[in-house]
């Protein structure tokens, strides 16, 4: 084998090193945590934390976590200035099901929050683990 195709063998494999290697610490530095609902009930017991409800006006009305604050997840872009005093705070982020809340997470990550908390399941799950939810009259 001349030297010109060991160099590209080289290239290559560093090449396929490098995209892996990135992959794995894309996943390591993933800003937001997934947290069960028992994980949940335990981190809301740090007073300092804020329970953000990124559902619509809808849905949230329809019942809430106790204490949660709302914005929707479809104005979160211009409206997490209205949250910015928790930026380094945990912030618990729920939803239904737990999609828009990875959406939210994201959006917040990238606004500098620290301490974010995805609820994986929602509110679905926090209700199917009979956990207590208010009603707006």
């Amino acid at each position: 084998m001349n030297i010109n195709k060991k160099i590209t063998h080289l290239i290559v494999y560093l090449f396929i090193f490098f995209i892996i290697s990135s992959c794995g610490n894309a996943a390591e530095n993933k800003s937001y945590q997934n947290i069960d609902t028992k994980q949940a009930v335990e981190l809301i017991k740090n007073k300092q934390t804020l329970i953000l409800d990124v559902r619509t006006l809808g849905e949230y009305t329809q019942g809430h976590i106790k204490n949660s604050f709302l914005i929707p997840v479809q104005v979160l872009t211009t409206e997490h200035i209205k949250i910015m005093d928790h930026k380094d705070n945990p912030i618990l982020i729920y939803c239904r099901s737990g999609n828009r809340s990875v959406t939210a997470s994201n959006i917040l990550t990238k606004n500098g929050f620290k301490k974010l908390y995805n609820l994986k399941g929602g509110i679905k799950d926090w209700i199917k683990n009979g956990l207590p939810i208010e009603k707006q009259p």
